[in-house]
Formats: C-alpha cells, structure tokens, sequence
C-alpha cells in the first residue's frame, strides 16, 4: 500500500475524524467566548441557541464540501446524506458545549489534544484541496484560475461561511459585524493550491516533485506551521511580509516617491496670511 492510498483512507477513520470534529467544535466554542462578556455571561450564551450552535457546527464542518459542490455543479448538500457521519460530528459538538463539568471543554485545551487534532485537520485540509484543484482541473480543461478558486474555497471553506455563521449566532455573540475576511488558513489554501495546480501543469518550478512527494512536503510544511502557531504569534510575521508587499508592489512606495520628488510652492504667501491678524495687532499698539 502506498504513501498516496494511505492519505486517502486516513480521514475516513473513525479517530481521524472524532478529532477533526472536536477541535471545530472547540475552535467555535473559544471564538463565542472570545466576543462575549464576562465568565458569568458566557455560560449563559451557551445556552440561549443550542439548535443555531449545532447548525452552525455543521455547516463549518461541511463548509468545504458544500461550496466545492456548488462550484463543481453536483449536489451541494450530498455531504449531509451520511448520517451516521452528521451523528458522530453531533457528539462531538455536545461534548465540548454541554458536557457535565466541562470535561469535553477542558480536555479539548490540552496541548497534546491540540497537537493531535491540528495534524489530523492538516492532513483533511490538504487532501480537500488536492480533491478541490484536481476535480475543477477536469471539469475546467485545466484552467489554472479556475483551480485556483476551487482549491482554495474547498481548503478555507469554514472561513468563507463565517459571515453566515455569525448570522445564525448572532444573538450568542452580541455582535452586529459579519464579513468575509481571508484569514491565515484562507491563504494557505491560497498557497497549497497553486502547489497542486503547478503539479497538473507539470512546471518545472517544483523541481521534479511527484504527487506524492508534494503531498508529503505540504504536510510537514503546514503541520509546522500550525505547532509553531500553537506557542507563537506566527499571524504577525505574515503580517508584516503582506505590509511590506502591498507597500512594495500596491501603491505605497509610488506614493511615497512621488511625495519626495514632488515640489511644493513656497509658503511664504500662507505665512503671511496666517499672520496677518498679528502684525494688525502689533501696528495698532
């Protein structure tokens, strides 16, 4: 069994994906909490929606299937006709919002729960995107846009959906505020999509890497970035790379070149405007 036949059937066990629901299940959890008030407040905002909560639950589980559906033409909500699948992501949404004492919730905030559920997500987000650029790339003669899009949609899925997340709990979150925003995950769907289109288009800017050796690569890549976000502020190195880039490339540079080599007027005349009413003053006296 190869290294290929080994990543697709490894999201499909049943472990795999307890820990892939538990850590979405939390991620919603912590970003509730995060907008809400105090600790006494927030106990309560768990319990004002549990059916908006769970939906919500399900709709960032399955965000990337469906809109991958949607832009490949097929059944948007097929992902939802496994119920045995929507049962076991039901559970595992129970256990971190309304298990007795907080136990799912506590051990959710491990460190080792976090490092084992960040690799299986790592692991379900790469093979969604490759499925993402390899589907459109059929469907849409190899169209290097196109793959793109699908790719990244189909990696960042949850975050596209947010806005409408934050639509069904907004009365959880007291907050009025939902749009879309390409978050850090968003753009390393960006990323891994433009590795995979390369890989179909066969450039020579991957160095002779096969399929399997990208996928590989890809996954020690993301899975380390993702520890080292665990323990550090990673967002702000990405930060300033895209704050020197816009600067660079998107105005900022042009604007500052053309201040510098721009000549202003003398500003004697708005001096002597400005002053005006105090040498009137000065003669009078």
């Amino acid at each position: 069994m190869n290294a290929q036949l080994i990543l697709r059937q490894f999201p499909n066990h049943i472990i795999f994906r307890t820990l892939h629901y538990s850590l979405i299940a939390e991620q919603l959890r912590e970003e509730i909490e995060s907008r809400s008030g105090p600790k006494v407040k927030r106990r309560s905002c768990l319990e004002w929606e549990p059916f908006s909560l769970w939906l919500t639950n399900l709709m960032l589980i399955y965000a990337g299937d469906i809109l991958g559906n949607l832009l490949l033409g097929t059944l948007p909500l097929e992902p939802l006709c496994n119920s045995a699948d929507v049962l076991l992501s039901s559970c595992m949404w129970y256990l971190i919002f309304y298990c007795p004492f907080d136990l799912g919730h506590a051990v959710a905030q491990t460190v080792f729960f976090r490092i084992l559920a960040t690799t299986m997500s790592t692991i379900s987000q790469v093979q969604l995107i490759d499925k993402g650029v390899t589907l459109a790339g059929n469907l849409y003669g190899n169209a290097p846009v196109a793959m793109l899009v699908v790719g990244t949609i189909m990696g960042s899925g949850a975050e596209l959906l947010k806005p409408v997340a934050a639509i069904l709990i907004n009365r959880c979150q007291h907050n009025q505020m939902a749009y879309i925003k390409l978050s850090i995950n968003s753009k390393l769907a960006l990323v891994i999509s433009c590795l995979f289109a390369l890989d179909i288009h066969q450039s020579p800017l991957l160095l002779g890497l096969t399929r399997n050796q990208l996928q590989v690569y890809t996954l020690v890549f993301v899975n380390t970035y993702k520890y080292l976000s665990l323990a550090y502020r990673t967002e702000h190195f990405v930060w300033l790379m895209e704050t020197r880039m816009r600067y660079t490339f998107f105005g900022g540079l042009t604007a500052d070149l053309t201040k510098f080599f721009k000549r202003y007027p003398k500003p004697d005349k708005r001096q002597r405007e400005t002053f005006s009413k105090f040498d009137l003053n000065r003669r009078r006296h």
